[in-house]
């Protein structure tokens, strides 16, 4: 795409699909403008989840800021973020939080360090999922929901959780280190257990101002060897001064920008964003638009064909029409129904793997309790660091056994969609031929590749486990010699572990089957507006010939006319389409 971001793209795409449906709906073809507009809030609500992960105190938010080119989130959260924080599009800066369960509330900008930090909302028992700030940085229009993750190796564990769960959400990742403290080993572990994404992320070592020439190049090195060796293959550091980019974009300094090293990131970082998404929405769209220009034109030529006919021969090929359509629904209901089945499938999966994990959770978390009472001296915390050991235990599996779990779905339901969505244009493609045939002329019948897009909100609801012993405070225990406490705690723990774990079975297959629901209607209506745009314009085109039949023979030469200029208009409407998919590809 050259120079163009994708925001420029998808502007341009949008501004066509407006030409597209005003030209529809002058020959009545409500169905298409209707899915010219679908289209467009398609590319509306698009968006690259790009999460920014990194040990606390390395200049995060700072690094967030300077991207945005203005100092949008207060540096003071940073050492002490607890809740994921994000920044994305808005035409006034306004935040909110969004608590676990869903519910949205607004909060002033000057609030969100209540609601996510450690101090204003410790082990966020606000019960805080997410918090979003809305603000109007151009950096955002390209679509990017700018992540801002709990710092790695915190003295918080479920904070290095919360970074780690969140990065198989995200369409990229940002992992941010310096080179004073060195790379840490909390740091190796993180990036060591996120491996698996590595192909999606991006390593920026920051703060290079403060380092020598020869310094720098010696942490450069440093550096990027132990993250190659951490990911297992090779890769690109980026040395970035977020702080010097911060403040050449508010001077208004390119030289003081471009030196900060700021740029060369930004520049790969957007190239990969619209090759690796981008570029294939605005393909995709574009393609469906040109699907949609070739409905019309097919309609042009039905009504054509149409008012050639003798009265009677076109209402016995009318007939013969409807018959087409009337099967192509049946074949469509038939699809539908795999559609359910294959859903069916997958939740029986899932539901198998859960019980695999909750046996498997049970006999873990009963394991590491015993050990840890084995090992346990002090009567008075005995409870209390038993219950955060456990939590954190499972937390911490459940994260990532949900990550796994959802790309071995994901693949299984993208699979499975790839057939439904070639069978459903396999049937319009056959009820465009066979009703050229019963017309005596042909039409067009290519086929579109079309791509479902993935659910693009923010979808990981990071849970809270609650304590599992907290139904025994206060504890007497503590008052009891260590053996008949350690017996007491053992028996409650085991009794306790069951339904803790039951509990997040539960909530970790509502999940799942809530998103998969999801998705299986958004693949329903895709395959229904196949068929139905299709056989709506070759309907338009009869019945629009049965209409003007009455006419006068000046006005069918006006009508002729119009469906010229109709033709010209879509044709060029066709070439521009292609103009914006041909740089892509």
């Amino acid at each position: 795409m050259g120079d163009r971001t994708y925001a420029e793209g998808r502007d341009r795409l949008t501004a066509l699909l407006a030409r597209l449906a005003e030209l529809a709906e002058r020959r009545n073809g409500h169905g298409v403008a209707e899915a010219c507009r679908a289209l467009s809030n398609k590319l509306a609500e698009e968006r690259f989840n790009v999460v920014v992960v990194g040990e606390f105190k390395r200049g995060k938010t700072t690094f967030v800021n300077a991207l945005l080119g203005a100092e949008v989130l207060p540096s003071a959260v940073v050492p002490l973020t607890s809740v994921v924080t994000a920044v994305t599009w808005g035409d006034e800066v306004r935040a909110e939080v969004v608590r676990t369960g869903g519910r949205v509330e607004p909060i002033g900008v000057d609030e969100l360090a209540a609601f996510v930090t450690e101090r204003g909302n410790p082990e966020n028992r606000r019960g805080v999922e997410r918090a979003v700030l809305h603000y109007p940085a151009e950096e955002l229009r390209d679509g990017v929901f700018l992540v801002d993750t709990p710092g790695v190796g915190s003295v918080y564990a479920h904070n290095t959780e919360a970074a780690r769960a969140f990065v198989p959400e995200a369409d990229a990742a940002i992992f941010l280190t310096t080179a004073d403290p060195p790379i840490s080993d909390a740091e190796r572990a993180f990036l060591r257990e996120v491996r698996e994404e590595a192909a999606r992320m991006f390593f920026v070592l920051n703060k290079v101002d403060y380092l020598s020439e020869s310094d720098r190049e010696e942490a450069i090195e440093f550096t990027r060897g132990v993250i190659a060796d951490a990911v297992g293959h090779e890769v690109r550091l980026y040395p970035v001064s977020a702080r010097n980019a911060l403040r050449a974009k508010l001077e208004a300094d390119p030289t003081a920008l471009e030196d900060s090293g700021l740029p060369a990131f930004e520049r790969d970082f957007r190239a990969f964003l619209l090759r690796e998404k981008g570029g294939t929405i605005l393909e995709s769209v574009a393609e469906r638009a040109r699907r949609l220009i070739a409905d019309l034109r097919n309609s042009i030529d039905v009504e054509e064909r149409a008012a050639a006919l003798p009265q009677e021969d076109l209402a016995r090929r009318v007939e013969e029409m409807e018959r087409v359509f009337a099967r192509a629904a049946e074949r469509q209901d038939d699809v539908r129904a795999l559609v359910r089945k294959e859903r069916d499938r997958l939740v029986a999966t899932i539901e198998a793997d859960l019980e695999a994990l909750r046996r498997r959770e049970e006999d873990q978390l009963r394991r590491v309790a015993r050990e840890f009472l084995d090992r346990a001296e002090e009567v008075r915390t005995m409870g209390s660091e038993l219950d955060e050991l456990v939590r954190a235990r499972l937390r911490a599996d459940v994260d990532r056994w949900r990550g796994a779990e959802d790309r071995r779905v994901a693949e299984a339901f993208r699979k499975a969609t790839a057939r439904f969505v070639q069978e459903a244009e396999q049937i319009a493609e056959e009820t465009v031929r066979v009703c050229g045939d019963i017309l005596g002329i042909r039409l067009e019948t290519g086929v579109a590749r079309v791509e479902l897009s993935r659910r693009t909100e923010f979808s990981y609801s990071f849970f809270e486990v609650p304590t599992i012993l907290e139904s025994l405070l206060p504890d007497l225990r503590r008052y009891l010699p260590r053996k008949v406490a350690r017996k007491l705690v053992e028996r409650d723990v085991m009794e306790a572990i069951p339904r803790l774990v039951d509990k997040h079975m539960g909530r970790l297959r509502y999940d799942f089957v809530t998103r998969l629901d999801q998705s299986v209607r958004a693949l329903e209506r895709e395959l229904v507006d196949r068929l139905s745009s299709t056989v709506e314009s070759l309907r338009a085109g009869v019945r629009r010939a049965q209409e003007e039949r009455e006419r006068s023979a000046e006005h069918a030469e006006e009508v002729a006319a119009a469906g010229h200029a109709l033709r010209a208009g879509l044709e060029d409407l066709d070439r521009e389409l292609g103009a914006v998919v041909g740089p892509l590809t």
